[in-house]
This record gives structure tokens, C-alpha cells and sequence, in this order.
């Protein structure tokens, strides 16, 4: 009976034991899977959040960056755009300006220098010996068929004693004197034409040209080339009167 209750005894203090024992593992367990999955757990999902902001940051930042190169690369072909619209258009204004030069030089409103001839026609020295006095004199018409033949050659400009030619020009003889642009002239007669010299040389030298012919009444005629001929504006009026067309020059 003894010995019945002292195993009943072991068995309780056992079962204690092992109730005490299983509750301090039990606890310890507990403890630290609770320690284990509460901080990491924590620190991963700030991690991650961090990681998650950074990726949204840099797709914005690409995205941002693909725009301003879209734009840069528009801006560029306007800019390209424009620079070619600015370039055409100055070349039609330099255009345009050269053909103004031209024109203003044509109509002999601007002085010019540039390669040429220099036609001086001077009475004969025979004259008084003539039957007819009147064939070794230089007359209107004389000058006028030398103006004529070189404005036919090419000539862009032609002056005589510094009378400046233009469409609206006269020369003509009004007593002892030959008048240009209502300027009284007297010999010599200075024509002076540009234009290309060696053209304007050949054709006043034809056999049988105009110069070959006032020759043969013994006028005083000299021929000269020249890189540069240097005429003079126009003064005076510069309408075109009744009947006389440019360049040919009429009386």
C-alpha cells in the first residue's frame, strides 16, 4: 500500500516536471518565432517599398527624359526648318538685289567700273581742205552709229564726254555743237563703253564697220582696251522720250 503511494507521488512530481518544462519550451518557442517574423519581416517591406519608389522614380525619369528627347529632336527639325526657309530666302533677296544692281546699272543710275573700250572720233586735220568741209567733221550721227554698234556688241554701259547713256538719251547736232542729255558737247568725242573688250573691240574693227567707214572720210579715230572703264551716273531725267527704245541710241 506503501509503495502504491509512493509511485502515485513520483508520477505527480513527474507530471509537474515535465508540465513545467513543456510550458518553458513551449514559451521559448513562442518567443523566438514571434522575435524571428516580427523584425525581418519589417525591414524587408521597408526595403521593398524603398525598392518600389526607386523603380516608379526611374520610369518617371525615363519617361521624362523620352519626352525631352522627343521635343529636343522636333525643336531641332523646326530649327532645321527655318534655317533652310532663312537661307532660300536670303539667296532670292541677293538674287533679287543683283538683279536691282543690274537693272540700276543698265538704266545708267549708278556709276560702274569694269573692262571696256574708249572710242575717242575727232575732226580731220584736212578738213579745210575738203570741197566739203562738212565730210571731216564728226556729226551727230557719227557718234550715235558708234554708240549704236557698241550697245549691238554687248555694252552694259556707255558715256560720252562723261555724259552718261541711257534709254531716254539724245545726241543730236543743234548748230556747231552736238548735244547730249541737253549737254553741248565738242570734239573730241570720248565714247567710253563697258562690256567684254575684246567683243566690243572686234566688232567695231569689222571691214566695213562703222569705224571702217568713218575712217575713209579721214576722221581722227582711235580705238583703246582697258580692264577698267569708269562711267559716271546719270544726271538729269531719266524718262524714256517718244521713239527712242534702249539701248539703241537715236537722235
Amino acid at each position: 500500500m506503501k509503495n502504491s503511494l509512493r509511485v502515485r507521488k513520483i508520477h505527480v512530481y513527474l507530471t509537474l516536471v515535465l508540465l513545467v518544462f513543456g510550458f518553458i519550451v513551449a514559451y521559448s518557442v513562442q518567443l523566438t518565432m514571434s522575435g524571428a517574423s516580427n523584425l525581418p519581416s519589417s525591414t524587408n517591406d521597408n526595403e521593398w517599398e524603398k525598392k518600389v519608389r526607386l523603380n516608379e522614380k526611374l520610369i518617371n525619369e525615363k519617361e521624362t527624359n523620352e519626352n525631352l528627347e522627343k521635343r529636343l529632336a522636333k525643336l531641332r527639325m523646326e530649327v532645321t526648318a527655318k534655317e533652310k526657309e532663312l537661307s532660300e530666302r536670303q539667296t532670292a533677296s541677293k538674287q533679287v538685289l543683283s538683279r536691282l544692281e543690274e537693272l540700276r546699272m543698265r538704266a545708267g543710275l549708278i556709276p560702274v567700273t569694269g573692262p571696256g573700250v574708249t572710242v575717242t572720233l575727232e575732226d580731220s586735220k584736212s578738213a579745210h581742205t575738203f570741197d566739203n568741209v562738212a565730210e571731216g567733221i564728226v556729226h551727230d550721227q557719227n557718234i550715235r552709229d558708234v554708240v549704236n554698234e557698241l550697245f549691238a556688241a554687248g555694252a552694259e554701259g556707255i558715256s560720252v564726254n562723261g555724259q552718261r547713256l541711257i534709254g531716254g538719251s539724245s545726241i543730236r547736232c543743234v548748230g556747231p555743237t552736238v548735244i547730249v542729255n541737253d549737254t553741248k558737247l565738242a570734239p573730241p568725242f570720248v565714247i567710253e563703253a563697258i562690256g567684254n573688250k575684246d567683243t566690243l573691240v572686234g566688232a567695231l574693227r569689222l571691214p566695213g564697220g562703222v569705224i571702217d567707214i568713218l575712217k575713209q572720210r579721214t576722221l581722227e579715230i582711235s580705238i583703246n582696251s582697258s580692264d577698267k572703264v569708269e562711267l559716271p551716273a546719270h544726271v538729269g531725267e531719266t524718262q524714256t522720250k517718244a521713239g527712242i527704245k534702249p539701248p539703241a541710241i537715236q537722235g
